[in-house]
């Protein structure tokens, strides 16, 4: 009697289990199921799109909708990715998206994109292929169409596994067009064009790879906006070399996550931006941003958004050089650093 009251126990929680495991699987279908229609069908009918769905709940998730986007001439997106980078440029209805943040961070970051209404990316652009840069590019690339991938020289990194191996195999799958980084190349993105500025430079050790990070800026009209990835100083430096007084720009990404290893006084001479935003994760273990370049910024009176603080920051741009953070709302966030 005794074992047949256990093993009719047994027997009901492992029914129990399986109807659990049956229970998630139909969720997960559904809600698969769901989120397909909305991306096909929203707004059409009794459909509602993401951004009405979010607000006959209340959520204001840290997402960039499309009717943000649509604000201005264009809009700088710095998506928060946690430890890692993720800039999506947005004009006309034409997307670049610099960088993809972590693997961590992948299936968020796919959801930012899918929520501002991308559903074609005209230019990808890989800086360096570090995990924090490149960590959701796959998922990128198996998701959305891609008219270019923009690469920089690593021939000192492994290819043919990791993050990086996983990127180019994606990429190859996908026949998406890939093109080694240049300076002087460009791409028109709505109102404004991306341009490579330095390429980068050339790395011999697979643990020196931030100094080759491709640096791009977005210009549109009076307004620009600068990209320097992971570059260090010797990497500013032959920015600054090369290009001296066009490397000007309105909003700069803080170089580095905010790092003392970039930011440095001679490349801000050049820049003079008006606001620096930082891409980093809260409490990072590389305590990004470094107090000295806050306290850099601060002697020159830029103002600054950070990420971990924050959550995603979009600054909504003007080819007559104006420029507003549409998120976050507050304006305290627009005091020089300090």
């Amino acid at each position: 009697m005794t074992r047949r009251k256990g093993g009719g126990r047994s027997a009901r929680r492992a029914d129990l289990t399986l109807g659990s495991v049956i229970f998630v699987l139909v969720l997960g279908a559904a809600l698969a199921v769901a989120a397909f229609v909305i991306e096909a069908k929203g707004g059409q009918g009794p459909v509602p799109t993401w951004d009405e769905l979010f607000g006959m709940f209340d959520v204001s998730p840290e997402l960039p909708s499309a009717d943000t986007l649509a604000q201005g001439d264009a809009t700088v997106s710095f998506l928060d990715v946690g430890q890692g980078d993720s800039v999506l440029i947005a004009s006309e209805g034409q997307y670049c998206l610099i960088d993809a943040g972590t693997p961590d961070s992948a299936d968020e970051l796919i959801g930012m994109l899918r929520a501002a209404g991308v559903e074609r990316l005209d230019l990808v652009v890989m800086t360096h292929p570090h995990a924090d840069h490149i960590g959701g590019m796959d998922e990128v690339l198996d998701t959305f169409e891609v008219g270019t991938l923009l690469l920089p020289d690593f021939s000192a990194a492994d290819t043919s596994s990791g993050n990086l191996g996983r990127v180019l195999q994606t990429a190859e799958d996908n026949a998406v067009h890939e093109q080694q980084a240049a300076a002087g190349q460009t791409w028109d993105i709505g109102a404004g064009q991306v341009q490579v500025l330095f390429e980068g430079l050339l790395a011999d050790d697979p643990d020196d790879l931030n100094n080759t990070s491709v640096c791009v800026m977005y210009t549109m009209g009076e307004f620009a906006f600068l990209s320097t990835g992971d570059a260090e100083k010797a990497a500013e430096r032959e920015l600054i070399e090369r290009c001296g007084a066009a490397v000007r720009a309105t909003v700069f990404k803080a170089g580095h996550h905010g790092s003392s290893t970039s930011n440095t006084e001679e490349l801000l001479d050049f820049v003079r931006p008006e606001l620096v935003v930082i891409s980093c994760g809260l409490d990072n273990d590389y305590g990004h941003p470094h107090a000295e370049v806050l306290d850099r910024f601060a002697e020159y009176g830029v103002q600054v958004c950070r990420t971990d603080r924050q959550g995603t920051v979009i600054i909504e741009a003007n080819a007559d050089g104006t420029w507003q953070v549409l998120e976050p709302a507050d304006t305290e966030s627009l005091q020089p650093a300090a």
